[in-house]
């Protein structure tokens, strides 16, 4: 199923170019982040607040022209302006749930007198919010694909996650892979890029590096190295972006077509019948 997954991701991507929007979109302000964030905090959150609220504009657009097999662009502004909320409301109700659940986890420490530092809280919150996104992984697929709607997505997404918890978990191990592979070829690419400076720098005394801290270590790397940070960045949204929403979809529309053996609670009597409870 997650072979057969992974190779309909690329048939989407070859088949329906609008699938690269997204990418496009993401990469474009996560470049502006990185190249005018400097200008000041205010700016910098700007794009990131744009970037969320960008997202759910391009999942529901993309799942839309692969529910259709259509890559026309009114297809996708169809379902990304139709769809929007059905996407957008579900996130912040799943990020809500979220910080409540660390709020009352929290509770107990405090009663009990105990300050809880900032790797505890950021432990409590990894404990939490990892869950919550595994159960809630598939919400947006049901809303586009399902038609659902906000609460009922969310309760389908737990649902089938829990019926095939492992099928889920391992396509997320797989997709996490693949990011991963790219992320570390990429990362080779961005060292060429500054191989010179990386030189000078792997020269120097290794104490030295250690007690430097990251805007040290890039200030030593010169401009160059914002830019070419840039691009890196650029080329990892617009693979990954496409290529993970094709990939959900394609493994989420498999899942949806494995039955589901209903148990039927009952007896037999003496002469073979069967009474249903």
């Amino acid at each position: 199923m997650i072979r057969e997954a992974f190779f309909e991701a690329f048939g989407l991507l070859k088949a329906l170019p609008l699938l690269w929007i997204g990418g496009l979109a993401i990469g474009a302000v996560s470049v502006g982040d990185i190249l005018l964030g400097e200008a000041g905090p205010a700016f910098s959150g700007s794009l990131q607040l744009l970037s969320l609220l960008l997202f759910p504009f391009i999942i529901a657009g993309s799942y839309g022209i692969i529910r259709e097999k259509n890559g026309d662009i009114t297809t996708f502004l169809r379902y990304a302006t139709g769809y929007y909320f059905r996407v957008m409301l579900p996130l912040i109700i799943i990020v809500f749930a979220a910080l409540v659940t660390i709020f009352l986890v929290m509770i107990p420490m405090a009663i009990m007198g105990g300050t809880p530092t900032a790797d505890m809280i950021f432990f409590i919150a990894l404990g939490v919010t990892i869950p919550i996104m595994l159960l809630t992984y598939f919400y947006d697929c049901f809303a586009v694909f399902s038609d659902e709607k906000i609460v009922d997505s969310i309760r389908s997404s737990i649902t089938i996650v829990l019926y095939q918890a492992w099928k889920v978990l391992l396509f997320i191990v797989v997709n996490c892979v693949v990011l991963g592979t790219l992320l570390f070829g990429l990362a080779f690419v961005w060292m060429g890029l500054l191989w010179e400076k990386m030189s000078e720098i792997a020269a120097m005394d290794p104490e030295v590096i250690s007690t430097m801290s990251g805007e040290e270590v890039m200030a030593l790397l010169g401009p160059d190295a914002l830019f070419a940070t840039a691009v890196i960045l650029f080329i990892w949204a617009l693979i990954a972006t496409p290529f993970t929403l094709a990939f959900k979809a394609a493994f989420f529309q498999r899942l949806g077509e494995m039955p589901v053996i209903e148990q039927q609670v009952g007896v037999y009597d003496e002469k073979g019948r069967w009474y249903k409870y």
